[in-house]
């Protein structure tokens, strides 16, 4: 009898970032040879005692994540606890070395922790909000005179490579955040809070999916996805049953996510940056091809993404107009958006340059409020910390 246990993709990856976090601890190498071993140990006990790892694209790779992840936390927890002497505890807990370690630890914990919390609470949306406004948002998108996400959809036939390798950059943005954290954390001085950037936006995006409930074409109209997109005067707007769907498209946080990657790096070298553009090109293609997500709910993550970055900008005083502006204009965009989205739809459909106009508007104002944050971060940097 086949095994039905399946390696959710996205928690693997999520745990293969808490791998990348340990290595950039610079473990020693009898403390890497210990994960290696747990890892593998791990893995085989998970195929004797489940049977297999799954059926998905890519699991034989994908799942060494969850193997690796676990085995570094155990490894780190077993370095953490001050075993030698307990009776030393306090001064062991204040070693620069265990400190450094302790921080890697809860970093690497947290993120999968959150990722379960998500993964178990995001379903309950759909009991929460049986209507969903995938309609709405449908009809916005045909506003532009095309269904974007419809038209990239018949680039990838189901089942083939590319439509697993996109499916699996999809699902790795858990990774590239910890690769992102990571690299900020080995900083003697950080201008964005990325750990507390990432987790809050987060939080308060999933918040989001209860007062827009939407799920993505693909669940909305999986009878019509990708090749027979209705046309614009077929589409009733009004709140739909959408049954087995999580209500997780609006605003988009995978691309949310790939913006703080990509506004975060420039402190990297330049193959790290052009891999970080890469990366985000690449999520806004997977989102859209995929059918889990609209065009409207990816331009609304530029806003929502912009309040997070400039909340998490510490470098900057929040006196500041060039810190205190994009907060602002973050917060006033993503209210207008979410209340023209579900009031104001007919707006939109009186003409396509009026909706190429506001997505324009959007984006631009968005994208060159937040290189002047940069900017003004990175001169932060080099005045003299504050006592």
């Amino acid at each position: 009898m086949p095994s039905t246990f399946e390696l959710n993709p996205s928690f693997c990856f999520t745990l293969l970032g808490t791998f990348a976090i340990y290595l950039w601890t610079r473990p020693t190498r009898s403390a890497s040879l210990a994960v290696f071993i747990l890892a593998v140990a791990l893995r085989a006990a998970c195929v004797r005692r489940m049977g297999g790892l799954g059926a998905y694209y890519g699991v034989w790779w994908i799942s060494w994540g969850a193997f690796l992840g676990i085995a570094s936390l155990m490894v780190l927890a077993a370095q953490v606890v001050p075993w030698s002497d307990l009776n030393r505890s306090r001064d062991l807990l204040r070693d620069p070395e265990r400190k450094s370690r302790r921080q890697a630890f809860y970093a690497g914990a947290v993120f999968p922790l959150c990722s379960l919390l998500i993964g178990y609470t995001v379903p309950l949306t759909t009991w929460l909000r049986p209507r969903t406004y995938d309609a709405f948002l449908l009809a916005f998108d045909g506003g532009l005179g095309f269904q974007p996400s419809f038209v990239l959809g018949r680039i990838l036939p189901e089942g083939s490579t590319a439509w697993g390798l996109t499916t699996a950059v999809y699902y790795a943005l858990p990774l590239a955040a910890c690769i992102l954290y990571a690299s900020h954390r080995a900083r003697e001085r950080q201008s964005v809070l990325i750990l507390a950037l990432f987790l809050s936006l987060m939080l308060v995006g999933f918040a989001q999916y209860g007062i827009y409930p939407a799920v993505g074409p693909v669940h909305a109209f999986g009878a019509l996805y990708p090749w027979h997109p209705p046309l614009l005067t077929q589409i009733a707007i009004q709140p739909m049953i959408v049954p087995n769907a999580p209500r997780n498209c609006m605003p988009s946080l995978h691309l949310a996510g790939a913006l703080v990657i990509w506004w975060n790096s420039r402190l990297w070298p330049r193959w790290g940056r052009l891999l970080a553009g890469l990366f985000l090109w690449v999520t806004i293609f997977s989102t859209l091809a995929l059918g889990e997500h609209y065009l409207v709910d990816l331009v609304v993550a530029l806003p929502f993404t912009l309040i997070f970055q400039a909340a998490w900008t510490v470098s900057v005083p929040l006196q500041q107009s060039v810190r205190r502006t994009p907060l602002v204009v973050g917060t006033m965009l993503t209210l207008a958006w979410y209340v023209l989205l579900r009031y104001g739809l007919r707006l939109f459909l009186i003409s396509p340059v009026i909706t190429w106009s506001l997505i324009l508007l959007t984006v631009c104002w968005c994208l060159v409020l937040e290189k002047k944050l940069s900017a003004a971060a990175r001169a932060g940097e080099l005045l003299p910390a504050q006592p």
